[in-house]
């Protein structure tokens, strides 16, 4: 037994030793040879130390993700990865890879991802978010008066890029998709662009885009108001889908239930769909609109019908 025992122990001690080993090659030594593949590889705004383990390693760059992961803690370096995207190269020693991702300077581009219907405000802080050194003075500055302008899209840019570069490049694709989509620049486009703004907050489908815009065409042409809850949740910076009672008597030209007509400018920076429904809408004899809880939008010719429907699906 006593045999038995001291077998064990060597075993495990060799065991261990062996473990040690293959994580300190993974740690420091493992190098890319000449003929290793390059990898591409980004880091998104806010991304965890797991989740680059677990990039890294799907990728191939690192051998083993709980190693890595334990490596950054261990070294103090779990919460200092930059966003950014990166090449490396496969594979690489947790220490290689940890000194690339860590320093911004090494990173080529930023991914940055704007939705549809938001604020320029908002926009500003999902732009923070990946370019951290834009301060929200600088934004604030960059971006006043482009409410609606600030086209929603997909975005690469230099870690380095200044806050003028992302207003540019985000202006001058909203000039492309007019250009492309056939949408004149003209004098009418102004108001096309705040009616799209209002439309992209209130329903979603491009469908319902079109029929929504006709609506509002109507209502335009007899003096009706809108009376578009967007646009008081635009003066109040809330997004509730029915907004109260006491947000509708707000005294704002915003506020689309005591103001008939266009608010002053854009409420949000729609998407493609909602400009092209604003521009073209698609005749309907409806007068009245509402999204349902499970965001089905019912529509009604009269006031009557319409009240019938809020009755039934906003119970």
């Amino acid at each position: 037994m006593s045999r038995l025992l001291v077998f064990l122990a060597i075993s495990s001690l060799i065991s261990g030793a062996a473990w040690i080993g293959t994580a300190a090659y993974d740690a420091l030594l493992i190098a890319p040879g000449p003929d290793t593949a390059a990898a591409s590889f980004t880091i998104e705004p806010g991304a965890t130390v797991k989740t680059v383990a677990a990039g890294l390693e799907r990728e191939g760059v690192i051998r083993g993700a709980f190693g890595f992961e334990l490596f950054a803690r261990v070294t103090r370096t779990a919460e200092s990865f930059k966003a950014g995207t990166y090449q490396l190269r496969r594979p690489m020693s947790y220490a290689s890879a940890i000194a690339t991702l860590t320093v911004a300077t090494r990173a080529q581009e930023v991914e940055l991802t704007i939705p549809e219907g938001l604020t320029a405000r908002r926009i500003g802080e999902l732009v923070r978010a990946a370019l951290p050194h834009v301060t929200a003075r600088e934004w604030e500055i960059a971006s006043e008066g482009l409410e609606g302008r600030l086209f929603p899209d997909t975005y690469r840019f230099r870690f380095d890029a200044t806050v003028e570069d992302v207003v540019t490049k985000m202006q001058e694709t909203l000039d492309r998709r007019l250009a492309e989509n056939g949408v004149a620049k003209d004098d009418a486009f102004p108001r096309i662009l705040i009616l799209a703004s209002i439309i992209e907050r209130e329903v979603r489908s491009s469908e319902d885009m079109k029929l929504v815009a006709d609506v509002f065409r109507k209502r335009l042409d007899i003096g009706m108001a809108l009376q578009a809850d967007s646009t008081v949740n635009y003066v109040t910076g809330g997004d509730d889908p029915s907004v109260s009672y006491e947000d509708l008597k707000i005294d704002s030209p915003y506020n689309t239930y005591k103001h008939p007509g266009l608010p002053p400018g854009p409420i949000s920076n729609p998407g493609m769909n909602a400009i092209l429904a604003a521009a073209q809408p698609e005749p309907n004899p409806y007068y009245y609109f509402l999204t349902t809880p499970e965001g089905e939008v019912k529509y009604a010719r009269t006031f009557e019908e319409h009240q019938l429907n809020r009755a039934r699906y906003l119970k």
